[in-house]
């Protein structure tokens, strides 16, 4: 094992037995889980209505691939290169 694992591991070892800074930690994934969450359930609720309406279009059993591709270009659709 080398050094540098040795000694991150035991860091992460003695931070963990350290109470102050695990609620200090327990705290800022609090409010960093309030900001995120919504936009993670927005997410959610976009892909799943982007597969429901792919799936109006191909059904995924006849041709994997046709809905797959469908389904990609309309969940993110292509960039544009210009610069």
């Amino acid at each position: 094992m080398s050094l540098l694992r040795r000694l991150l591991l035991e860091a992460g070892r003695r931070a963990a037995q350290n109470p102050e800074l695990r609620r200090g930690a327990a705290r800022i994934a609090g409010e960093v889980y309030g900001k995120v969450a919504p936009k993670i359930e927005n997410a959610g609720r976009h892909v799943v209505e982007t597969a429901r309406q792919t799936s109006s279009e191909v059904r995924a059993t006849d041709d994997p691939l046709g809905f797959a591709r469908r389904f990609r270009d309309r969940l993110l659709p292509p960039e544009d290169d210009r610069r």
